[in-house]
């Protein structure tokens, strides 16, 4: 299937999830990713999910990484529409976080950290194929920032569904992941 067909199925499955099943899911991602040895991590980049879309919720996470592992810095971006870009912040307790018009919760102002100094990036997807290559909401945004990243920087896609087995149209500027994690499985990729 192409980006497009999958991001029109896939928006819908996730919308059509009751919320015992969101939490359901949710609790999954949440073991699966205390799975991880986050030792190493000195900046994590987390998304804030958007909750009327069905996104995974990362609270719960943000949550056990500060209590279980309090020496990686959680950061978290604001987005650019101007030039699709993003800007990127520590996550402190003091920082102050609005919704933005598409309904993410984002820094207002903070310190800001620059994508080489990133360890690993958790990203949001609505589904990736068996490559890695993953489908968003279309807007490049991850794409432009994780270009930007060390080529060693972890890239992690956080997906409510199993990967499926390729899209058709990858582009040459799409970033794949290195791991997908999902409910029920983490899915290296090689």
């Amino acid at each position: 299937m192409t980006k497009a067909e999958l991001r029109i199925t896939y928006k819908k499955k996730r919308s059509q999830l009751t919320e015992t099943e969101i939490n359901s899911l949710n609790a999954g991602l949440l073991q699966q990713l205390s799975k991880f040895d986050w030792k190493d991590v000195h900046y994590l980049h987390t998304f804030l999910p958007i909750a009327k879309q069905n996104e995974p919720d990362m609270w719960s996470f943000i949550t056990n990484i500060k209590i279980y592992s309090p020496a990686v810095h959680i950061v978290v971006s604001r987005s650019e529409p101007k030039d699709h870009s993003m800007k990127h912040f520590l996550l402190e307790d003091r920082i102050e976080l609005a919704e933005n018009a598409w309904g993410i919760i984002e820094p207002m102002e903070g310190e800001t950290i620059a994508e080489t100094a990133l360890d690993v990036v958790l990203v949001p997807l609505l589904v990736a194929d068996k490559a890695g290559n993953r489908i968003g909401y279309g807007k490049g945004f991850y794409d432009r920032f994780l270009a930007k990243c060390r080529p060693d920087c972890r890239k992690i896609g956080i997906s409510l569904f199993d990967p499926v087995e390729k899209i058709e149209d990858v582009g040459p500027l799409d970033v794949p992941m290195d791991i997908i994690v999902t409910p029920r499985l983490i899915y290296t990729i090689s």
